[in-house]
This record gives structure tokens, C-alpha cells and sequence, in this order.
């Protein structure tokens, strides 16, 4: 067994009595269930039509607050976004040729609902972010698609368009005046585009752990000074994951103190999945999960919001979202440990 480690920062005693006993948020939006304009891509509606059968057959979806979203504010999306590429988006939506020639890798097509989808994926970890400084949930999961973590300042890549990771972040420094807030990836792939938009910005840090040599073929250097990047060899286990964890991103969660973590969850590194070479398995991510909630409550009150990114084997993507929505439900324990898998 893995003893999680004790955390430097005592749990705060001004937290109202009540507070734990606050709803997880499932914060989605009525598009999800749209079309990939390319046709046969892994990422699809079936995605989050596999996470929710998985939740509604064990009962999950009776304990959390699912909330159903709109669109992000514009002012939030240009937090992180260049306006020219979001109106170039929105056009190449409608049809425009012009902005059309802006979206011709295969990964990153549009169709007529992708500034929608991708808006409302957006506007889902907003109001996410909302909601918990608002104190109507204690931390949340994002089930949206598209995902998010590869686009930058101004540039689609590997499905995604717009950054839900990298706004949501922004918005809480904006809206709420969050002062430190971490983006944590523990997707299979970097998160090259959340690295580039939050680059050497006060009061943002981003740790990201990632198969490498992987798409986006990140070169390892140089590297912004507020991230530190953790690359795993093909065939790294679940072990390597968790040892990042503990011995990489609970340091640096000490040493920050962040006021609001953002996870950006994929799930792509499991070992049934073919998009990637790592050998995590759905126990690997109930650890994780633990840490980092943990973690929360040790720092920022539990301010944790959790957005997912890549999982496209539906089967292991359904149970590991599950595994990982039930850590982010129950309340850390004390002397809580963490089973090795093997």
C-alpha cells in the first residue's frame, strides 16, 4: 500500500460545518451528443454516452448536482483566446471559406456546431468555477466535448478548439480574483496548448505528466517558468503515475498553496487504451484522485474543478470517469491509503 503522505497545511478552521456536506458538481452541456465533423474519430458523443450509462447503472448520478450549461462568456474565452481565432472559429462555423482555411488538419475539422459545442464546453467550467466560489457545490466534474488542453492562444489541434483548462483558470483569477490558482494534466498526451496560453502568467502554475515521445511531439526545452513537465517512457505504469504524484505534484502543491485546482482529466493512459502506450488501470486513478482531493481540501477549501480531456476506449473511460467521480464525492479520510493495484 501507498500511505498518502501527510500535507504540510492543516485543514482551515473557519470552514462552515456544513461545507462537506456539499454536493459534488456534474456540470455538462445538451451538445455533447453531437457529431465529430470527421467522420470515425475516437473522440465522439459515445464517449460521454458510455461515462453516463456508467453512472446512471451504479446509482452515481442521484449523488451529484448535474447542472446543464450554456455557452461561456465571450470575456472568458478571449481571457485565453486571441479574438481574431475565436471569430475565425465562429465563422468557419457557419461556413465562411475564408475561416474555413484556418481548420484544415484532420483533427481538427469544423462543422456547424463546433463553436457551439465547443463554447458550451467552455461555458460548463465556468459556471463550474461559479459554482464553487459561489459555495453551491464543493468541487465538480466537467463531462464535455470537445475537449480542451491541446488548442492555444490561436490555433486548433487534437479535437480540441477551444481551452476549457486554461479559461477556467483565468476566469477564477478574473471573476472571483483567485489569486494562485494550478492546472494539473494527467492526460496521456501534453497539454502543449494550456502550457502555451498560461506561460510565465502570475499566480499560475502547470504540472503536467505525459507519455513522451507522444503527440503533440512536445521538444522538451526550454520551459516556461511557472510549469514543471513530468514525461513518462511508452510502457510506464500505474506506479510511475502515482510516484509523479506524490513525489512531483504534492511538493509543488505545498509550495504554491493554490487557491483553485484545475485538473485536466484524461483518462487515455490506461492500459486498455490504444491511442497511447502507458498501463494505468482504474485504481491508479482512484489514487490520483484521492491525492489531489486531498490535497484540495488541505490547501483551498476544496476548490477543485476536474475537466475531462482524452479517454477514448468507451468501456475503460466509462469505469475510470467513475472510479474518479467517486474520489471527488467522498470526503477525504486521515489516515486514507492508497492500494497497489499489483
Amino acid at each position: 500500500m501507498m500511505q498518502i503522505p501527510q500535507l504540510h497545511k492543516r485543514m482551515p478552521d473557519t470552514l462552515p460545518k456544513d461545507w462537506r456536506l456539499l454536493p459534488t458538481g456534474y456540470f455538462t452541456h445538451q451538445l455533447v451528443g453531437l457529431p465529430n465533423p470527421l467522420d470515425d474519430a475516437p473522440e465522439s458523443p459515445d464517449r460521454i454516452e458510455a461515462i453516463e450509462a456508467r453512472l446512471m447503472l451504479a446509482g452515481l448520478e442521484g449523488r451529484v448536482r448535474r447542472v446543464e450549461c450554456g455557452p461561456a462568456p465571450r470575456e472568458a474565452v478571449l481571457l485565453a483566446h486571441d479574438s481574431q481565432y475565436v471569430d475565425d472559429l465562429e465563422h468557419a462555423s457557419l461556413g465562411d471559406p475564408e475561416a474555413l482555411k484556418r481548420f484544415t488538419e484532420p483533427d481538427t475539422r469544423v462543422g456547424e456546431d463546433t463553436f457551439s459545442c465547443a463554447m458550451a464546453s467552455a461555458g460548463a467550467v465556468a459556471r463550474a468555477v461559479d459554482a464553487i466560489y459561489g459555495r453551491s457545490v464543493k468541487n465538480a466534474f466537467c463531462a464535455v466535448r470537445p475537449p480542451g488542453h491541446h488548442a492555444s492562444r490561436s490555433r486548433a489541434s487534437g479535437f480540441c478548439y477551444l481551452n476549457n483548462a486554461a479559461i477556467g483558470a483565468l476566469w477564477a483569477q478574473k471573476r472571483w480574483r483567485a489569486e494562485r490558482v494550478m492546472v494539473l494534466d494527467f492526460d496521456a498526451h501534453h497539454g502543449d496548448g494550456t502550457e502555451e496560453i498560461l506561460a510565465d502568467r502570475p499566480g499560475v502554475r502547470f504540472l503536467s505528466l505525459f507519455q513522451w515521445p507522444l503527440f503533440p511531439h512536445r521538444r522538451m526545452e526550454p520551459t516556461p517558468s511557472n510549469a514543471v513537465l513530468s514525461p513518462l517512457p511508452a510502457g510506464a505504469g500505474g506506479e510511475d503515475i502515482r510516484n509523479v504524484v506524490e513525489n512531483v505534484w504534492l511538493p509543488e502543491i505545498d509550495k504554491f498553496q493554490p487557491d483553485l485546482m484545475i485538473l485536466s482529466a484524461g483518462f487515455d493512459a490506461h492500459c486498455e487504451e490504444r491511442i497511447a502506450q502507458l498501463k494505468a488501470g482504474e485504481m491508479d486513478y482512484a489514487c490520483v484522485t484521492r491525492l489531489l482531493v486531498e490535497a484540495s481540501f488541505a490547501y483551498c477549501e476544496g476548490r477543485l474543478v476536474s475537466v475531462l480531456e482524452g479517454g477514448y476506449e468507451l468501456r475503460s473511460l466509462a469505469r475510470s470517469v467513475f472510479t474518479h467521480l467517486q474520489g471527488l464525492i467522498r470526503n477525504p479520510l486521515p489516515a486514507e491509503t492508497c492500494k497497489d493495484p499489483n
